[in-house]
């Protein structure tokens, strides 16, 4: 049995496999990661640990998190990457980055949803102010190659039923007096001013907008579906769904986010933006069944929980744009990505 390590470092070796060449222009130069310590970060820093012992990139990567420290302790084999660089801090306060910075990430933000609710104000203000802080910083950079700005699907608003997948033109919206849109408005914002910077500066940016995903890191204590499903079945307790189940989403693994966010980096039209996600849609129900087959005893599964009135909603990305320019493709389907993830909860963190 591999260990968890282990499964992620084939996972990252699998999906760099054949199309490493994709990736060429960030070799040899100096990465800042600002928020690169969370679930979908961690996974940006394994795929460029591969890239740096197999393929000798020997890219430089700096990451400035709040938790930077704890998480460098935490995971070893990516504290100890001599590329590797992990600064504490918030990116509310950022000044500067180091001088010889090529290529930006911004991916830093509060996405814990309970916080839309119990805390907007400080959503909106990491969202807001961290995004405006590191264009300024920058601004300053003399050789800056690209800057990608990690936005969310929930920019587009209500996605229309009748409307397979959202490209990267539609348009809908939050009322504006509605608080727990915060985050999603929050999001645009930082579009809007990161546009406006380029304006001013010819910033190179590039915007992706992740929709949901799945795999290894991902905290099971986050009150998503796919969460709650597989968190209740490792318990043996019964799933629970708001609603009926027929609300559509889809789930990309992990590893194929982290490999279409760095072809972003590396190949990205500048002022372009790129939807970032599976385009297979599922409904919370077959989800849910997909989730219990892995489990000898199944647990139930409940309907209708919870609040009433419960309404069905969609979110699917339409991926075509990303795909054509950045030269990506799905590698991990639904249910290999469900089969893996629920594989990595099970195998202790220390064989």
């Amino acid at each position: 049995m591999m260990t968890r390590t282990e499964q992620v470092r084939s996972d990252a070796e699998a999906v760099l496999a054949k199309r490493v060449e994709l990736l060429k222009p960030l070799a040899n130069a100096h990465l800042f990661i600002s928020g690169g310590t969370g679930f979908l970060g961690t996974w940006l820093l394994e795929l460029i640990a591969v890239l740096n012992s197999e393929y000798q990139f020997q890219t430089q990567v700096t990451v400035l998190s709040r938790s930077a420290p704890d998480f460098a302790r935490r995971h070893k084999h990516l504290g100890q990457c001599r590329e590797f660089r992990f600064l504490g801090g918030d990116i509310r306060y950022l000044t500067d980055l180091p001088r010889d910075t090529n290529f930006v990430i911004h991916a830093a933000a509060l996405t814990d949803r309970r916080l839309f609710a119990s805390n907007p104000t400080a959503v909106g203000e990491v969202n807001a102010i961290g995004a405006i802080r590191l264009l300024r910083a920058v601004q300053l950079l003399e050789d800056v190659q690209r800057f990608v700005l990690v936005s969310s699907g929930l920019v587009y608003g209500p996605q229309s039923l009748d409307i397979e997948g959202i490209g990267e033109d539609y348009v809908a919206g939050f009322a504006p007096d509605n608080a727990g849109a915060i985050y999603a408005e929050s999001k645009r914002f930082a579009e809007s001013m990161a546009t406006t910077f380029v304006s001013e500066s010819k910033l190179p940016l590039v915007i992706v907008r992740p929709f949901a995903f799945v795999g290894p890191y991902q905290s099971l204590e986050l009150p998503w579906a796919v969460t709650d499903f597989m968190r209740d079945c490792l318990a043996g307790r019964p799933i629970k769904i708001m609603g009926d189940g027929s609300t559509v989403r889809s789930l990309m693994y992990a590893s194929d986010y982290a490999f279409w966010t760095l072809a972003a980096l590396a190949r990205g039209q500048a002022r372009g933006t790129y939807n970032i996600g599976s385009p297979e849609p599922i409904d919370l129900l077959s989800l849910a069944r997909m989730i219990t087959r892995h489990f000898p005893d199944p647990p139930e599964i409940l309907t209708r929980v919870g609040q009433s009135g419960h309404a069905a909603t969609r979110l699917v990305p339409d991926v075509a744009r990303a795909q054509k320019e950045l030269g990506v493709t799905v590698t991990v389907p639904l249910a290999q990505a469900i089969e893996k993830s629920i594989a990595w909860y099970r195998t202790p963190e220390n064989l």
